[in-house]
């Protein structure tokens, strides 16, 4: 193992002792995802995104995408889950709105939310990931690990079922996150992207004073909150991202031969 990943790696496990084990003590224990994201600013959230953002700027990882912008044309690539976002946001204005304040507070932890995964995946490990496999193995790596962190969500919610259906929606939505990240080769893309999704789609479970909603998959704040339900409906959280990872692999099709450098 090369010094990068192992530190990578090791950013890895603490990001995710501060996302998780915080989270839980700040909650004072367990609560449902979406009573998380919309009761106050979650400084969880906060600290573990300044935490990833430390530890590149002091390893000088300039190649996590952060300091890169996309094109006008290479945004035309989140056309599809933007089409999602819009949906989810017309169904939850025409369900209606909770009040301006609560939308703040779900809009500030998502965009948080957002910044920190994907800087801790679709930046740090990826790219560290790239210098040690094929970057074929290192989008598998990097989505497994993402949609494996999410199955952690089980010590916040207490709902072992629902975990493992959002572990498996996350991994399927990071198809897509790593897909215009390698595409673009921004990060801001999918950052925007996460943060947006996980914003519509929360306000979506709070349009109408209802409780529930289903997420791709923040570590809390973006996770599926998939309710307590019977039959095929509690797969209907993987059903609905399953578009996403088709289209994120159809657009990394060419990655084997387009991104064997890890600096592309």
């Amino acid at each position: 193992m090369n010094r990068r990943l192992a530190i990578a790696l090791s950013a890895f496990v603490l990001w995710t002792m501060v996302t998780i084990i915080g989270g839980n003590l700040a909650s004072g224990g367990e609560m449902s995802l979406q009573d998380g994201v919309t009761r106050g600013i979650g400084w969880t959230w906060v600290l573990a995104s300044a935490f990833i953002l430390t530890v590149a700027l002091l390893q000088q990882w300039h190649d996590v995408g952060l300091t890169r912008g996309a094109s006008l044309r290479a945004w035309r690539l989140v056309w599809l889950p933007a089409l999602y976002i819009a949906g989810a946001l017309a169904v939850a204005a025409a369900a209606g709105l909770p009040p301006a304040g609560v939308m703040g507070i779900i809009l500030v932890n998502t965009l948080f939310v957002g910044f920190s995964e994907e800087l801790m995946f679709r930046g740090v490990l990826l790219q560290a990931f790239r210098r040690s496999v094929p970057v074929w193995g290192a989008v598998m790596l990097t989505s497994v690990a993402f949609g494996a962190v999410h199955s952690l969500n089980v010590f916040v919610t207490g709902d072992l079922a629902a975990a493992l259906i959002q572990s498996t929606a996350a991994f399927m939505s990071g198809l897509v996150f790593i897909a215009l990240r390698l595409r673009t080769g921004s990060l801001w893309p999918p950052v925007i992207l996460h943060g947006l999704w996980d914003f519509a789609t929360f306000l979506l479970g709070a349009a109408g004073g209802q409780g529930g909603g289903a997420q791709d998959g923040g570590t809390q704040g973006g996770g599926t909150d998939v309710a307590v339900v019977s039959g095929w409906t509690m797969f209907l959280p993987v059903l609905v991202v399953l578009p996403n990872a088709i289209y994120g692999i159809w657009l990394m099709r060419r990655i084997g031969t387009t991104h064997r450098d890890p600096d592309s």
